[in-house]
């Protein structure tokens, strides 16, 4: 009985361990392969412990919906609005977003890929 707990306690460890090696190999494609463009933040969604935060983006002509980290604080005055983000040429759904960098500049965001219809 004791060595079903080790292996448990093994498998358990090599779980944690294998998604920080996927963070980090993620953190590196984009490092490695970085573009940018502009994102809108237009959806956070609860779960029971933690929050994901939605955006939208266009890159060649294909608009993109994915799915990046924890909502930021006051994350309900950033819906809607514009932010830098940089993601890896290799694969377009590999994101950071840039909550530091909000874009105000309407042709920044025009020529992003939105209309005029969305900035209203």
């Amino acid at each position: 009985m004791q060595n079903f707990y080790k292996s448990i306690l093994v498998l358990m460890i090599l779980g944690v361990l294998s998604m920080f090696v996927k963070g980090y190999l993620k953190q590196k494609e984009i490092r490695e392969n970085q573009e940018q463009t502009v994102c809108k933040f237009v959806l956070c969604k609860d779960f029971p412990k933690t929050t994901k935060s939605f955006f939208k983006y266009k890159i060649n002509n294909q608009w993109y919906r994915e799915g990046y980290g924890r909502c930021p604080d006051n994350y309900d005055k950033k819906i809607n609005k514009y932010f830098r983000l940089y993601y890896s040429s290799k694969d377009f759904n590999k994101i950071i977003v840039d909550f530091s960098q909000e874009i105000i500049d309407t042709t920044e965001i025009l020529n992003a890929g939105f209309s005029s219809n969305e900035l209203e």
